[in-house]
């Protein structure tokens, strides 16, 4: 079985990141898409895996242009799944610019 590619969607901003993340995952719904998974790399990104019906496509991009996040020009390959049908599976990656230093988390000791 062969696997799906994911149509890669990305963008900067200079917003707040807890809200541009919350409200970023707000438009993936909004536009009657999924969220299949979510990873946080410290204070500097976030990057969402998706399902959204093609159709969908460019109100995401209006959605999250709302928030302030300046996305890369679709691609081509983009361009021709939004006037295709069915569900577009795709990653949403938003990186922040800011002057905060990076995010330390401690990591636990698990005994044994």
């Amino acid at each position: 079985m062969a696997r799906r590619r994911l149509l890669q969607i990305q963008g900067i901003t200079r917003a707040e990141r807890h809200a541009v993340t919350s409200q970023a995952s707000d438009a993936v719904i909004a536009c009657r898409g999924y969220i299949l998974d979510y990873h946080q790399f410290s204070n500097m990104a976030v990057c969402f895996t998706i399902e959204i019906p093609s159709a969908r496509l460019a109100d995401l991009r209006i959605h999250l242009a709302e928030l302030e996040i300046d996305l890369q020009p679709p691609s081509p390959e983009e361009l021709t799944l939004s006037t295709a049908t069915g569900e577009v599976a795709a990653s949403l990656r938003i990186a922040f610019i800011h002057n905060e230093p990076d995010l330390r988390i401690e990591v636990p000791a698990i005994p044994g």
